[in-house]
């Protein structure tokens, strides 16, 4: 008789381990599988955790012994907080794994990086934990991570994550109320620019005034100088010194020529929106040609 082979001694019980990945609908629809590849060569014929094991990668998720999930955020794993950027079980060998194990890895992360955060996610299902550093410095509790590189703001064509324009109308100390209505008309009139058809944004914004500044991602002041100016806020999204995207700003419309507070609006809301070097890449009739007012922008 031919003696039945011994299971190898693992939670899986098999020689080769089936590693696949998916993609949740939250997050970045991209390739992972350079990173996945990279760290299953990095445990292959290595002999640390629990038990030994080799892996090999699957495409199709529904053969995966280990499944990766790429998603948005984690906001809880095993008593981690919301730093944390890739969460796994921690198995050994006599253990008895389900069919699949998850391992979960946030997407916001280069490819160099996904890799070692699989790796130290790889390392728990092995049975590693973080006290193993020393032997395995990938599996330290902290894992130096480089976000995907995006766009710098100076070089967008769109510098905004959202189309949904919430306006607040500041008007202390500027505009009384029986002016106030007029100056809302006015202001309103100077987005319709932009809110109607146009053929100079891909997506079409829409705005609406909001009744408090914390709701805001747009706040208005009326203030002596002419023409307008504004205040700008921005968020460095990725890992260099750049910044990417606006987060909210402040307009201060001049009232010296009140009749233009509709003109000064759109003008303000071009350069935020179409993101342009000068005046020249604006569309008529903000291209300079016409001497309704002046524009200066600052940033902080």
């Amino acid at each position: 008789m031919t003696p039945t082979p011994t299971p190898p001694e693992n939670p899986f019980g098999t020689e080769q381990i089936r590693v696949g990945y998916a993609v949740a609908e939250d997050a970045k629809n991209r390739s992972y599988e350079r990173a996945v590849v990279g760290a299953l060569d990095f445990w292959n014929n290595r002999t640390a955790g629990s038990y030994d094991a080799n892996y090999t990668f699957v495409s199709d998720p529904d053969e995966a012994q280990i499944l990766i999930r790429f998603v948005d955020t984690i906001t809880y794993c095993n008593g981690y907080d919301n730093l944390t950027v890739g969460c796994a079980p921690i198995l050994t060998k006599s253990d008895t794994a389900v069919s699949p194990e998850t391992v979960t890895i946030e997407d916001d992360y280069a490819v160099s990086s996904t890799r070692e955060i699989i790796i130290h996610e790889l390392g728990h299902t092995r049975g590693l934990d973080h006290e193993n550093h020393s032997e395995i410095p990938a599996m330290n509790a902290t894992v130096d991570t480089l976000l995907i590189p995006e766009q710098d703001l100076e070089n967008r064509s769109y510098g905004w994550n959202t189309t949904d324009f919430r306006v607040y109308f500041d008007t202390a100390g500027s505009v009384s109320s029986t002016e106030e209505s007029d100056y809302r008309r006015e202001i309103r009139e100077g987005w319709k620019y932009w809110s109607t058809e146009t053929d100079h944004l891909e997506a079409q914004p829409a705005f609406r005034f909001v009744d408090s500044k914390q709701e805001a991602n747009i706040v208005v002041k009326i203030d002596g100088h002419e023409g307008v100016r504004w205040e700008s806020w921005a968020l460095n999204t990725d890992s260099d010194d750049s910044l990417e995207v606006y987060e909210n700003v402040t307009l201060y419309v001049g009232e010296r020529n009140p009749e233009y507070i509709d003109y000064n609006t759109a003008l303000a809301l071009g350069y935020l929106l179409l993101n342009p070097e000068n005046e020249t890449q604006l569309p008529e009739p903000f291209d300079g040609d016409d001497e309704f007012g002046k524009a200066e922008r600052w940033s902080d």
